[in-house]
């Protein structure tokens, strides 16, 4: 069977063109284009995982964003995207695959331009297919350790820098912790019961965990919201106990 890209509506705001493909396992591909900012957005639908959806944005060979669309959370992609590289690479747009830039091993397909006389008979060919004269002719190739180093630094810069990975996370659970805290003894100077303290501080945690992962879309961080389940648990008990 024979898998064609097909062209719809853009469903993401700001993309021009777009692009879907069935594979025969069911896997629904997906690549939108933005002609005049160079950009790319690449979307795979697993029917292995349930239909879960896997998105990269793409821009002149450096990746912006990835994102697992499912739950709406950033996510590696690479595993997710680089099997299907070779539906991608048949997409009918040279200008979509030129701004992919060999993201994710998606290249256009070669083919090979004609050749004149003088090229049949090995003499004025522009580009040699042998790598032995590329020293001659100036060609500098890309090695597979060189593409190593070039993905790893794409995929550390679109995590960001470790201060800004630092303030995203600890930054941000300090506060929670300081806010938490500080609501809780202005709760306890107003009512001067540990029972209320202990259920207080309960409540912080599960808003704290669900803010973190339905507001920010980041993973819970479980010992801040133990810490606020142990004070309170402790509290709760001595107040009902012992008050």
């Amino acid at each position: 069977m024979k898998h064609v890209w097909r062209k719809q509506k853009p469903r993401t705001p700001g993309f021009i063109r777009a692009y879907t493909m069935e594979t025969a396992l069911g896997d629904v591909l997906e690549a939108e284009f933005n002609f005049h900012e160079r950009l790319v957005r690449l979307a795979v639908e697993i029917k292995e995982e349930k239909g879960r959806i896997y998105a990269a944005t793409v821009r002149n060979g450096t990746v912006l964003q990835e994102k697992d669309v499912s739950s709406g959370r950033a996510y590696p992609v690479f595993r997710k995207l680089w099997p299907f590289r070779d539906y991608f690479s048949t997409l009918p747009d040279q200008d979509l695959l030129a701004s992919i830039g060999g993201c994710y091993d998606i290249f256009p397909p070669f083919v090979p331009e004609p050749l004149d006389r003088e090229g049949r008979e090995g003499r004025g060919s522009r580009f040699p297919s042998s790598t032995r004269y590329d020293s001659v002719f100036g060609i500098v190739r890309e090695t597979r350790f060189q593409r190593w180093r070039r993905e790893r630094r794409e995929a550390r810069k679109a995590r960001g820098s470790l201060w800004t990975r630092f303030k995203r996370r600890v930054l941000g659970d300090l506060q929670d912790l300081s806010l938490g805290f500080g609501l809780a003894y202005l709760i306890y100077i107003t009512y001067y019961d540990y029972v209320i303290l202990g259920w207080t501080l309960a409540g912080l945690g599960m808003a704290a965990g669900l803010l973190d992962f339905l507001v920010r879309k980041r993973s819970v961080l479980f010992t801040k919201v133990l810490s606020f389940l142990s004070l309170g648990s402790y509290f709760f008990y001595n107040g009902y106990v012992y008050f």
